[in-house]
């Protein structure tokens, strides 16, 4: 189907009317000439209007890519329709005849030029141009007639070096147009030229030879009233202003009703004999003729005449047009007005509107009738919206409470998550803690020089006027105080979190783009595919709402395939084995960047290419499978980092630092400089830590800024310029700014996730369909959820959701193709089939097998040996 964008023309939209004047048919020839040239003048001289042209990109026969010794080019095809931004394929590997069969949707008008530029990919340096083409799109509208429907068409492309070097297959579908519209804009000129040069010379060209008319009918003219004694004023006048009249269209048609035709091609001729009278073509209505009985007076301009048969009509001598119905005269505050185009039009100065149609009683009468109905339905609407400001009686407890009542202006609800928090209707705030019992818990004093405050929305915060930083952590230490969350967190600190997410999804939604972007990969190839692809998009295309392709599958993405591509991507990019990454210590397996990535001359693309999609992971919220180190989160965030930190992921050079800052250096004599030494693949390095550091002793009292020194490059040594590209990368889609109210934990919690799985929360959040929680399958279902070890409970996690991790929130915030969706049990075909999950909807399609035995069999089988997606 094809969709215009944009309104018509203005000469477009306005019809092209009749005019009643006293002309002879040569004047009225001409008036039929500047009809049609006159369209055709104004769809060629204003912009057309934009279609959708459906561009394949079916192939191509690549004959001059090099010499006899030169390896094969990667091509692929580039699209730019009238220097827009340009569109891409994909490259196809080590090929002279490549098939790419990819769909482009683009905005085109009939005068558009494609540019085609078929290039060869390479690693390093800018592609290759193989070959070019310019396409005009008039040429092949005007041999297909207007119409583009699975037209297939092979061009040469050429270098201007080698000449042609191959040929490219197109194929053009779903776009219609009336050429007879949009003539070549190179005789445009010559065809005004030649018009402009007749008229000098007196020529009004004939109705067979105007350009167009022979296959367009003339628009029907009513005919004059005859000349009287009475009225031969007006017909002078009339007379006289003739050429006026010629090139001059109303919207007649919207002002006084369609004025029915008359037989033959130009127009009724007219007659100036006294025998007779004629009045406007066609028959009036009968309601016509009885408005010709009111005795109320004519608008200013108007004249009420009787035709041959003693029919009334009425002569608008403001317009030169006739019609059968007599004029109403303007409502209050109304005026009629003329654009520098002769066209009439009506100003409304009661609501500073402007409308072609005259109007009249009922039309304002219908319009006010439509705006009260939509006022009412408007004041309903917002009643039906505040409904829900009332509490709801089934979700307020009982006033038996043992601590009384609450205070004046309080109230106490239930959330849906079984929670109960309080309403301060005085200032219009909610809290977790019961306000009959604030105040009495008796905390421990905070330490010297800590204060606790509240943010705007109530939430506490520590500041440490000692080092002037603060924090939501509490500074004396042991368990939070206060109510715990699910996950054993205090309900305030959690309520934080959960505001700072909520915050960070705010961003994410109010920056997306519309559409989607499609990423086709193969398993077998998933992270090169996955590179190419995601390298040579524009980041702000990464915002879009993703639709990932496996090849060879047919399932299609509600989320679930996103998410599963998200994993086993995330797995294949930070494997270890790539030398990319590496784990932090024998005992710790998160990981961090690799200062021998070097050995791969394009590790800084590869960086910045994971910096884009672990940004994407953010954004999307989708979780991978692996985490790096805390500290590599503190440097994201741009936080100091501190001796501590060094503990997890090297515990001997902790260990050694801290030696250096509990004993006297001096008097053992050891001689330390402002030095380090690093290894990397057998290269030993020395580093200064700072300026001079080779020649600075360390001593008792610089060595805890030998220490700080220490610290900063254990963390920095080998990888910056990984560490520039990746943020580099991972800013593009996501600013770093975005993150500045997170911190290490939470950000590892946002990306990763939580691993651990509590089956009771999990079968406390299930829902079922066709099934009942006491159902036989139901409850066997749950007995081996409960009896296999938690690395199969990971596996039947993933192979329903498409990911082994969980929200914060666990089971009951577990995200489906719109947001929220929890886990499904569905009764779904016979004993002898393999369960199915979907993943995008976090449900599991159990058969109804008869003995547990063979329900561990099937589930076993189908959590183990699948791979893939399919299309029911």
């Amino acid at each position: 189907m094809i969709r215009s964008y944009g309104g018509q023309n203005s000469d477009c939209q306005t019809p092209y009317l009749c005019h009643c004047s006293l002309t002879s048919p040569v004047i009225k020839t001409s008036l039929h000439d500047n009809y049609i040239m006159g369209e055709a003048a104004s769809a060629a001289s204003a912009n057309p209007q934009f279609s959708q042209l459906k561009v394949t990109v079916n192939s191509a026969k690549i004959t001059g890519s090099g010499g006899v010794f030169s390896s094969k080019p990667d091509p692929f095809v580039e699209i730019c329709v009238d220097s827009q931004p340009s569109r891409k394929t994909d490259a196809q590997k080590k090929t002279t005849n490549p098939k790419w069969d990819d769909d482009f949707t683009l905005l085109v008008t009939p005068y558009s030029r494609l540019d085609v530029r078929v290039q060869s990919q390479n690693t390093i340096r800018a592609p290759t141009l193989l070959g070019q083409v310019s396409i005009e799109l008039y040429n092949i509208l005007l041999e297909n007639q207007g119409k583009l429907n699975d037209l297939t068409k092979s061009f040469e492309i050429k270098l201007d070096a080698k000449g042609k070097t191959g040929e490219v297959s197109l194929s053009f579908n779903g776009m219609d147009v009336n050429m007879t519209r949009f003539p070549k804009r190179n005789e445009r000129r010559q065809t005004n030229a030649s018009r402009n040069d007749k008229k000098s010379r007196g020529q009004v060209p004939n109705n067979s030879n105007a350009s167009g008319s022979r296959n367009r009918r003339a628009p029907p003219v009513p005919p004059a009233p005859k000349r009287t004694t009475q009225s031969g004023g007006s017909a002078s006048a009339s007379g006289a202003t003739v050429s006026a009249a010629a090139s001059t269209t109303t919207p007649v048609a919207q002002q006084n009703g369609t004025v029915p035709a008359t037989n033959g091609t130009g127009g009724a001729t007219h007659s100036d004999e006294s025998d007779g009278q004629t009045g406007p073509a066609g028959h009036p209505t009968q309601a016509q003729q009885n408005q010709s009985n009111s005795t109320e007076p004519l608008p200013a301009g108007w004249e009420m005449r009787t035709d041959a048969h003693g029919r009334s009509y009425y002569v608008d001598h403001n317009t030169r047009t006739t019609t059968w119905e007599r004029p109403q005269p303007l409502p209050p505050g109304w005026e009629r007005r003329v654009d520098p185009r002769g066209r009439v039009y009506y100003v409304d100065h009661n609501t500073r509107t402007t409308t072609w149609q005259r109007p009249n009683t009922d039309m304002l009468n219908n319009y006010s009738a439509w705006q009260d109905h939509r006022n009412n339905r408007n004041i309903q609407l917002e009643h039906l919206q505040n409904r829900f400001l009332f509490p709801n009686p089934q979700q307020v407890t009982p006033d038996n409470d043992p601590l009384g009542s609450l205070p004046e202006g309080w109230e106490k609800r239930i959330d849906p998550n079984g929670r109960v928090y309080f309403v301060n209707h005085k200032n219009r705030t909610t809290q977790w803690e019961d306000p009959r019992t604030q105040g009495i818990v008796q905390e421990d004093p905070l330490p010297e020089g800590w204060e606790m405050r509240y943010t705007a929305d109530g939430v506490r915060y520590f500041v440490d006027h000692n080092t002037k930083t603060t924090t939501f952590q509490d500074p004396r230490g042991g368990q939070g105080k206060g109510p715990k969350g699910a996950y054993g967190v205090p309900l305030q600190y959690e309520r934080s979190f959960r505001w700072k997410l909520g915050q960070f999804r705010y961003l994410c939604t109010s920056n997306a783009l519309p559409g989607h972007v499609k990423i086709t990969v193969s398993r077998d190839n998933l992270f090169e595919d996955s590179f190419q692809q995601i390298m040579r998009l524009q980041p702000f295309d990464l915002r879009r709402r993703l639709y990932i392709i496996f090849k060879g599958e047919e399932g299609l993405d509600y989320g679930g395939v996103a998410r599963e591509w998200f994993f086993h991507l995330s797995h294949d990019v930070l494997n270890p084995m790539y030398c990319l990454f590496e784990y932090a210590s024998t005992s710790n397996y998160c990981l961090q960047i690799n200062a021998a990535s070097s050995v791969n001359p394009d590790h800084l693309v590869y960086f910045r290419f994971i910096g884009r999609f672990i940004a994407m992971a953010l954004y999307h919220g989708k979780f991978i499978d692996s985490g790096f180190t805390l500290p590599f989160y503190k440097r994201m965030l741009s936080k100091k980092l501190y001796l501590k930190d060094i503990e997890t992921i090297d515990p001997e050079f902790y260990n050694s630092l801290v030696w250096i800052r509990d004993n006297n250096i001096e008097e053992c004599g050891l001689e330390l400089f402002f030095t380090a030494d690093f290894e990397v693949l057998g290269k030993v390095e020395q580093h200064d830590l700072k300026e001079g550091g080779s020649e600075i002793k360390v001593t008792e009292e610089n060595k805890e800024e030998y220490i700080d020194l220490m610290t900063n490059w254990r963390f920095s040594r080998g990888v910056e310029e990984q560490s520039k590209a990746f943020l580099d990368g991972f800013s593009e889609v996501v600013p770093l700014q975005w993150l500045q109210y997170f911190d290490e934990r939470e950000l590892e919690l946002m990306l990763c996730g939580m691993q651990e799985m509590d089956v009771d929360d999990w079968e406390r959040n299930t829902i079922y369909r066709h099934y009942q929680r006491n159902s036989k399958q139901v409850m066997w279902f749950w007995k081996f959820v409960r009896e296999i070890d938690n690395e199969k409970k990971i596996r039947l996690l993933q192979f329903v959701t498409g990911t082994c991790r969980l929200p914060v929130g666990g089971f009951a915030e577990l995200m489906g193709s719109n947001g929220p969706q929890r886990f499904c049990i569905e009764k779904v075909g016979k004993e002898t089939w393999l369960p199915r999950s979907h993943t995008c909807f976090n449900r599991l399609d159990l058969p109804p097998y008869r003995s547990y035995e063979q329900l561990v069999e099937k589930l076993t089988m189908a959590i183990e040996e699948t791979e893939g997606f399919g299309q029911e």
